[in-house]
């Protein structure tokens, strides 16, 4: 496949900076923070997959080339810099599913596999390298959707069923059962992002009938509420609307970078939670202009 570079789902910073910062006192018109490229995935290239961190290892599995459909699962580790090949994954081969991880198993599910769009889901134990199907997720079977972890519980909602969608769904581990949640509070989308801080999930961006949504979202599991927050779009100040961005949280701020945005982009923007507000960081150069930005195994840590 011409001019398609793997990038590695940058969901998975939350728990694994692959990549590291060196700051700098330069001229104060310079965006802070530096991108450090790591081992490249030594699987095949693809668009579309999807990735969990648990502990300090991030993983991916699925995906699309342009030809095939993936399932296969690969494993990276920080602290040799080297990706390991782990047990497939066992359902159909597909690519835009979700994926999220506990404390202590990765979950996968969802997603599309050329023909249909899918709800089954399973549950990953990194101690035995073993997987396991769970109950199906129950909403309609979609891809596009986007999920996040607090806690014991995982999330999932929005996504495409042949519309957009804007329904939430809870996964409890401890009673192994799925629950409907009230609605994300905004508008419906595909290929949104969310990353969590401090136990409070943030959620946006993606597009409804092909415009970008501006909407953004915090979500807390213990009153179960939704409350907007600064939106990614001020006309006088700031855009970062964008849809299928890579998304992660690190030091108490969130951070969204790569995606499309009427072409592809690589600006990358932090979020403060104190603060409410949006801050343009360095902008990912590591590869070449036009590059399809799914799947690069580069990740990095913010002043």
């Amino acid at each position: 496949m011409k001019n398609r570079i793997s990038v590695l789902g940058l969901a998975f910073a939350v728990a694994l900076p692959l990549l590291t910062v060196s700051c700098s006192n330069d001229d104060d018109d310079e965006l802070v923070g530096n991108w450090v490229r790591v081992s490249d995935l030594d699987g095949k290239a693809r668009s579309n997959a999807s990735s969990f961190a648990i502990g300090s290892k991030g993983y991916i599995t699925g995906g699309y080339d342009g030809e095939s459909y993936y399932n296969d699962l690969w494993s990276y580790d920080a602290s040799t810099n080297s990706w390991t090949q782990k047990a497939d994954f066992p359902g159909v081969k597909r690519s835009s599913a979700v994926g999220f991880a506990t404390n202590s198993y990765g979950y996968v599910g969802t997603g599309y596999d050329g023909l249909n769009k899918l709800n089954d889901f399973y549950k990953y134990d990194p101690s035995s390298n073993s997987w396991s199907q769970i109950g199906d997720f129950p909403g309609t079977g979609r891809y596009a959707a986007l999920a996040f972890a607090i806690g014991t519980n995982g999330y999932v909602g929005t996504g495409y069923d042949g519309s957009e969608l804007k329904d939430f769904y809870k996964y409890d581990e401890t009673t192994q059962t799925w629950s409907s949640i009230v609605s994300l509070g905004g508008a419906k989308r595909r290929d949104g992002a969310a990353f969590v801080i401090n136990n409070i999930a943030y959620v946006g961006f993606g597009t409804h009938n092909g415009t970008y949504q501006s909407d953004f979202w915090a979500y807390d599991p213990s009153t179960e509420t939704w409350t907007k927050k600064a939106d990614t779009y001020d006309e006088d100040d700031y855009d970062v609307k964008r849809s299928s961005p890579a998304a992660f949280a690190m030091g108490g701020l969130g951070y969204v970078t790569t995606g499309t945005y009427s072409g592809v982009t690589a600006t990358t923007w932090s979020y403060s939670p104190t603060a409410n507000s949006w801050t343009q960081k360095a902008i990912l150069k590591v590869l070449p202009e036009k590059v399809q930005w799914h799947l690069h195994s580069t990740i990095m840590d913010m002043c």
